[in-house]
């Protein structure tokens, strides 16, 4: 008998789902006392499967996206006290005194605690993943949580709520409202290509996704154990076909571990070294780009439209087109093509 595996935020959306479908039933009994037999078969119909069941554009199985109050919150302190952006404070004069010695005390404490920390580091990944955890709570409570940030972030929380918040989950709204049609359309092909590229399978669950209005200097960044993805919907001129490369990008860190160890394994046995770090993070780049522009025409790759490959990797991009996109188009194996990259790519010690 196959078993069916039910994490807890799917468990959490068949909850969900019951009580629409309870509540449904009991607008169904009350209304069908004053009508005909088919009428009142029609109207159940109508309650119990509503159109979105059928149509809804979130029904699909990649991701589970969210814009959290208090993982944007965090995110918000952190770029503004860590990374310490130039652009326009124009919002800080709207503050009261009161509010503004709040954040001031939020903001110090995020310099003191966090300044050269990576937001990819184990501590700032558990915290991360415990306000995606909080959501919208009106507490942190029940977060596992040092109480000294709690109470910042509750200190914090309602200048963010008054100020910025509603511009902000405004903004990830419509990110994610970008990305869904796009993600329901594309999935299966996007999906089974990356997972036959990389010989990894996708995961089961839906790929935690939280939209925030700044995620870091890159604009997106994962991590694993578990797979979640934070994005940022600031950019509010990116090209949702551009996100949609991003997402799978992202997602694409979940699957790559077999081309990491197989990179390693061939600079290894050539006893060279390469002429650059993070080839593994190259063929991601390249290969997600690729797979994006097959199921778009015309799509031109982020790598490409940004000058990735001349700022970061000015060598790669060359030996890629030749020797891993064969590899994609199955026309060469996928041992021969690490080794026909690698070995372009490395120099002697």
């Amino acid at each position: 008998m196959a078993t069916i595996r039910i994490t807890s935020i799917d468990a959490v959306i068949l909850l969900h789902e019951a009580l629409i479908w309870a509540v449904g039933l009991t607008r169904m009994v009350s209304m069908c006392g004053s009508l005909g037999r088919f009428r009142c078969a029609a109207l159940t119909v109508l309650l119990l499967f509503p159109t979105s069941a059928f149509s809804d554009a979130n029904r699909q199985t990649s991701f589970l996206f969210q814009s959290g109050f208090w993982i944007n919150l965090h995110h918000f302190l952190f770029h503004h006290a860590v990374e310490r952006p130039t652009g326009n404070q124009a919002a800080l004069t709207e503050l009261s005194p009161e509010q503004a010695g709040d954040w001031a005390r939020a903001l110090n404490y995020y310099r003191e605690s966090f300044d050269g920390k990576d937001l990819l580091g184990r501590d700032m990944t558990a915290i991360k993943n415990a306000l995606g955890d909080a959501g919208d709570r009106s507490s942190l409570d029940s977060a596992s949580l040092d109480s000294a940030l709690i109470g910042v972030l509750e200190l914090a929380a309602p200048v963010y709520r008054t100020i910025w918040w509603r511009g902000h989950d405004q903004s990830n709204r419509s990110r994610i409202d970008q990305l869904l049609p796009l993600v329901k359309q594309h999935e299966d092909s996007l999906k089974n290509r990356l997972s036959s590229i990389y010989k990894t399978e996708w995961p089961d669950a839906r790929i935690r996704t939280d939209v925030v209005i700044h995620a870091n200097w890159a604009g997106a960044y994962t991590t694993l154990y578990p797979t979640r993805i934070t994005i940022s919907s600031e950019d509010s001129t990116q090209p949702p076909q551009e996100g949609l490369e991003i997402l799978y990008h992202e997602a694409s860190h979940a699957l790559i571990r077999k081309v990491q160890t197989s990179i390693g394994e061939r600079v290894r046995s050539l006893g060279k070294l390469l002429r650059r770090k993070s080839l593994w993070h190259a063929v991601l780049f390249y290969s997600t780009g690729e797979i994006v522009r097959e199921r778009i025409p015309g799509y031109t790759p982020y790598a490409v439209k940004h000058g990735l490959w001349e700022r970061a990797w000015p060598d790669h991009f060359a030996v890629l087109e030749t020797e891993w996109k064969p590899y994609l188009d199955g026309n060469r194996d996928f041992d021969a093509a690490i080794r026909a990259i690698v070995d372009g790519l490395t120099v002697d010690p």
